[in-house]
């Protein structure tokens, strides 16, 4: 198994950005429980909806779902603060904890520059055969994240390509997105046949799937349900929150950072009701809103303040961190 340098140790050389103080912290958290308390989140999936109201919650007039505080903080304590991360062989494998440092690629690229014509195209499924080969063979990038959407191929499939793919080119583990319930279980039923049936894909599952939320405070019903059957197999679930701070978020860093929590927290509670201890990484993917013109601004100094500022909130709660770094 792999393990690689830490982020802040308590001795050596220490690297990191910490711009919020556990007292910061405590304050977002505390503003996050207010929220999923009073404001509530909108689940599409009425599945969902029932197993959160099971468990205490309740829904007001327009459908949004209220949580008590006490299920949110069980749920958030109930996320392994450690886990293993399966590779193809015990030699690919990652420890997955606080200060343990990994690097992916990112996804999903829907154009490319062709090494070849030097001109921008659609991407096709062989680029994905090819980037993957690429992140396999370097040691510095630990973890596969499906690069590419195909557009050669008919757009209901596209995320079973992308599996295929990454199951045949890369002994890494992997993220994978899935488009819905009937291809999330479609890619669990690929791996388990790529891992040599269902015992070994219990004890070493590959995959970890990656959902996003609808900030604010929404989440899909293709997201829930396929998170949620992600759980059921007892999967590593990465739950991805992209907020754009002045849009989608407050204008503010800590409010958005709550409510980017927020998010998580929500999505989260929903999935320990359905699997009490699976492994969830906190995500966050930040961007701001270019106020004159509107635009979604991924490079600008901000998100890299707000990606680690979520970063930091991952320390706080002591639980496994997938965030956006460039």
């Amino acid at each position: 198994m792999k393990r690689y340098a830490h982020s802040s140790t308590s001795s050596g050389t220490k690297v990191g950005l910490n711009f919020l103080r556990d007292k910061d912290c405590e304050k977002i958290h505390e503003a996050s429980l207010e929220i999923l308390q009073r404001r509530g989140v909108s689940f599409g999936s009425e599945k969902a909806r029932a197993i959160l109201r099971d468990h205490g919650c309740w829904e007001d007039s327009d459908g949004c779902t209220h949580f008590p505080r006490t299920l949110v903080e069980n749920a958030l304590e109930s996320i392994p603060s450690e886990f293993v991360h399966y590779g193809r062989t015990p030699d690919d494998d990652l420890h997955i904890a606080q200060d343990q440092v990994y690097a992916s690629n990112f996804g999903e690229g829907i154009a490319i520059y062709d090494l070849k014509t030097r001109e921008r195209r659609a991407t096709i499924k062989q680029d994905a055969v090819d980037i993957v080969r690429v992140v396999d063979s370097l040691d510095n990038i630990h973890i596969y994240n499906r690069a590419i959407g195909p557009q050669d191929v008919p757009n209901e499939t596209a995320s079973l390509h992308n599996a295929e793919v990454a199951l045949c080119y890369t002994s890494k583990p992997m993220h994978l997105v899935s488009g819905s319930p009937y291809q999330t279980r479609k890619m669990i039923e690929m791996a388990k046949i790529a891992i040599g049936g269902e015992k070994n894909h219990k004890t070493r599952p590959r995959h970890a799937f990656n959902h996003t939320t609808i900030s604010p405070l929404r989440i899909s019903t293709e997201a829930c349900e396929n998170a949620m059957i992600v759980a059921e197999a007892g999967m590593p679930n990465h739950i991805l929150v992209m907020v754009q701070q002045g849009a989608t978020s407050p204008v503010s860093f800590a409010g958005s950072v709550a409510v980017s929590n927020s998010d998580f927290l929500a999505f989260n509670t929903l999935l320990q009701c359905v699997n009490k201890g699976n492994p969830t990484f906190y995500g966050a993917s930040a961007c701001v809103m270019e106020m004159r013109r509107g635009l979604s601004l991924v490079a600008a100094p901000e998100v890299f303040t707000l990606n680690a500022s979520m970063a930091r909130m991952s320390k706080y709660y002591n639980i496994p961190s997938y965030i956006a770094g460039g």
